[in-house]
């Protein structure tokens, strides 16, 4: 059955496209490429290489040359995107949520900078106050990575509902699937989905010390041996069909379904060859887009050039689609345009939405001789008409990610509600808390939040966090990034607290395949990683080594929560800054919604190092801090984790229900990034939409970052909780306070709680609580 013939269901289309690649501004130079089948790679220039490896799909344009390449190469992309639409930002109406997908954002103006930085620190540690110039104070604030859709949103004049996902090559279909399943929610009214990065030293150089770069990039080839890296972005405008024949909009193609998967035991760089994970994330979107692989006649492969990956492909082809396989054409769009990150699972997705219009599918570039042991049709050096009923783009993200989208051409069918699980979804059901897990200055333990609640000095732990106290030496997490260990330590302690197993069992009421996680962080380790990383990079990069390249990313607390549950449902990251954490929890509430998920353990972490607490104590004293030294002083490790689910599935199995999660919303205004206030308008839309209409039941305030939330009196009142006493830890703060908020609500259920967070940026997310009786 399609979703034309289910009721409640609309499709999904896409109705503009936009993309800057190493063949220049606009997807029309890029689909120029496609049909010549014309690699782009060159040779890398502006900075040392590896002997032998200095293939690039680098943008040399003079026009891309400036420090914030990223930022503008993401805007020129959505501006196409829109003006292909017929969409004008200052005439939208309505609701726009707007979904990234980057592994590095703008980070690499400070890392070029990073012998200024040091100098700089010195000198604070010598006792002095040192200034420091315009640029490298902005490049301190947009160093961590979800202020790329700061600065988007700004530039742009976007409002609404503002992610960001960091799942390194996967993080464009992520953004796409969040995108997806908001529009079928009914949360927003369009999605303007963007992926965007670039090449740069810190991601070649710990790429080639993993073993990641070839000599060329020929996916397939017998004697491929690697990747190559590139700059890029690809942006696409999603809507409902209805919405865009109402207003005469053309549609491109339908956006069916999606599917996401952790690896079992998933590792920073190295999938499992079985492709068993990436089978599974096919066949999920497959459902998900009420397709079957009968239906199936393009399959844009992730085709990186590594030995592994394209056996890995053509495995997972086999055992998703069976025989299907074998008629089905595969190729690589990176043959042509190179790696480009996260950009590239949406610049596929435009690329596949060209063959679907054309009727046509684009070559695997270079490809003159197919390794012997890989027998499908990888469409070699040429390009062939072939009818094209409907294809799917596959991608996959270090740390072990699967990510599939499925799109149909026009007049083939329409795109289905999400049923990843085979069943039927849950629209809006009750979702409760059944696990909480902490970590902060307090201590850990959900308990140790009592003392946040205070008015006088507490103090702080005097033992700290140790990840050996929840998984054995031989784990190995010791070694992993401390934001990492901290993450995985809140996850363990609530899964302790909501009775899951660990590892979880094959099936039942909490089968690994059906439990998601869902991590936030505005930094995410990254701070470290260039502690690690930049000083090699000036002196000899030859010296680094690949742990220091491969434990340090934003998506490692996920990644060692379900290495250690062993689960292997949805696995997303979000790097949306100090609103990251609601919005996990948002994200996971949303899955459990769409039956996408059974179980969902959710939250945020953050490690604080001391290149972050210089950053702050830099830019304290430009804004105007009485102490910098002491405002940068406040900031702390910390962690805060959840265990969702449905109400009726907790109560089935026994679990300990502590509280429901009644609503939750994100919204950001456009406003200067990394600014200070601005965000009082997107936290009254976020109280609009959390708070009941017509009800005056007070409730208790749990509020981080900014100003208060403005409302009246009677529907807000203190509940004690000073976030003060925790430090600041960024985007775990507002996830403690979410862990306070329960625990105080199952102790004196006096009413319903309020949790709000308001980031710079002009971005904002709340959620409300309410007691279980």
């Amino acid at each position: 059955m399609t979703a034309t013939e289910r009721p409640g269901t609309a499709p999904l289309v896409i109705t503009g496209m936009g993309a800057v690649t190493v063949f220049g501004d606009g997807c029309e130079a890029l689909f120029a490429a496609l049909r010549a089948g014309r690699s782009g790679l060159h040779t890398l220039r502006g900075m040392t290489v590896a002997r032998g490896k200095d293939r690039s799909a680098q943008i040399e344009d003079p026009a891309r040359s400036g420090p914030w390449r990223v930022s503008d190469m993401a805007c020129d992309s959505v501006a196409e995107a829109l003006a292909q639409a017929g969409l004008d930002p200052a005439r939208m109406t309505g609701r726009t949520g707007l979904y990234v997908g980057t592994t590095g954002g703008d980070s690499r103006v400070l890392e070029d900078r990073y012998a200024d930085f040091l100098s700089v620190r010195q000198a604070l540690a010598s006792g002095a106050e040192p200034e420091i110039d315009d640029e490298l104070a902005e490049a301190l604030v947009r160093f961590p990575i979800g202020v790329l859709a700061d600065v988007v949103a700004a530039r742009i004049g976007l409002s609404g509902p503002r992610y960001v996902a960091t799942n390194a090559c996967a993080s464009g279909s992520i953004a796409m699937a969040m995108a997806m399943t908001a529009l079928r929610r009914g949360v927003i009214d369009r999605a303007v989905v963007v992926g965007a990065d670039q090449l740069k030293p810190s991601s070649y150089w710990g790429a080639e010390r993993s073993g990641f770069i070839g000599h060329d990039l020929r996916p397939f080839h017998a004697e491929r041996d690697g990747s190559v890296l590139g700059d890029g972005a690809g942006a696409i405008v999603l809507e409902p069909a209805a919405t865009a024949a109402a207003r005469g909009a053309t549609a491109l193609a339908q956006l069916a379904g999606w599917g996401i998967t952790c690896d079992d035991n998933p590792q920073p760089i190295i999938p499992p060859e079985d492709g068993a994970s990436n089978a599974a994330a096919i066949r999920l979107a497959l459902a998900d887009g009420a397709l079957d692989p009968s239906e199936i006649d393009y399959f844009n492969a992730h085709g990186t050039g590594t030995p592994l990956i394209d056996r890995l492909e053509t495995a997972s082809a086999k055992a998703s689609l069976g025989e299907q396989a074998r008629r089905i054409s595969m190729s690589s769009t990176k043959s042509i345009t190179g790696h480009l990150a996260a950009a590239s699972p949406v610049v596929e997705t435009i690329a596949t939405v060209f063959c679907l219009r054309e009727q046509w599918v684009h070559p695997t570039a270079r490809l003159d001789k197919v390794d012997p042991a890989l027998d499908l049709d990888y469409v070699p050096l040429k390009g062939k008409p072939k009818p094209l009923r409907a294809a799917i783009s596959n991608s996959l993200g270090g740390g072990g990610t699967n990510t599939v989208v499925v799109l149909r051409a026009l007049g083939t069918g329409a795109s289905a509600a999400p049923r990843p699980s085979g069943g039927e979804p849950a629209a809006e059901a009750d979702v409760v808390v059944t696990g909480l897990g902490a970590v902060s200055r307090l201590g850990d333990g959900a308990e140790s939040l009592s003392s946040a609640y205070v008015a006088e000095d507490v103090s702080p732990r005097t033992a700290e966090f140790s990840v050996l106290d929840h998984i054995g030496e031989e784990a190995g997490y010791q070694y992993i990034s401390r934001t990492a260990q901290v993450g995985f330590g809140a996850a363990a302690m609530a899964m302790a607290d909501a009775g899951l197993p660990r590892p979880l069992p094959l099936e039942g009421p909490f089968a690994a395949n059906r439990v998601a996680v869902v991590m936030g962080t505005a930094v995410g380790g990254l701070s470290t990683a260039a502690e690690v990383l930049c000083p090699h990079l000036l002196a000899d990069p030859t010296r680094i080594t690949p742990t220091m390249a491969l434990d340090h990313g934003p998506q490692l607390a996920a990644t060692l929560t379900a290495r250690a549950a062993e689960s292997t449902g949805p696995m997303i990251t979000l790097t949306s800054g100090l609103t990251a954490g609601l919005q996990a929890i948002e994200i996971g509430r949303a899955l459990l919604a769409a039956g996408a998920c059974d179980i969902a353990i959710v939250g945020a972490a953050e490690a604080i190092d001391e290149p972050i607490r210089h950053a702050a104590r830099l830019l304290g004293r430009r804004r105007g801090h009485a102490d910098p030294a002491a405002f940068a002083a406040t900031f702390a490790d910390g962690a805060g984790c959840l265990v969702l689910e449905r109400a009726d599935d907790a109560r089935r199995r026994g679990a300990p229900v502590k509280a429901s999660l009644a609503a939750c919303a994100s919204w950001a205004e456009a406003a200067a990034p990394g600014e200070p206030g601005g965000s009082g308008p997107a936290l009254e839309q976020c109280l609009r939409t959390v708070l009941p209409s017509g009800e005056d039941q007070p409730h208790l305030g749990y509020h981080v970052g900014g100003a208060a939330p403005d409302v009246p009196t009677h529907k807000v009142v203190s509940s004690g909780f000073r976030p003060g006493r925790l430090g600041r830890s960024l985007a775990a703060t507002p996830v403690l306070a979410v862990v306070a908020a329960v625990r105080q609500l199952a102790a004196d259920p006096a009413g319903p709680a309020l949790v709000t967070a308001a980031a710079p940026g002009g971005a904002a997310a709340a959620l409300r609580l309410e007691a279980v009786r």
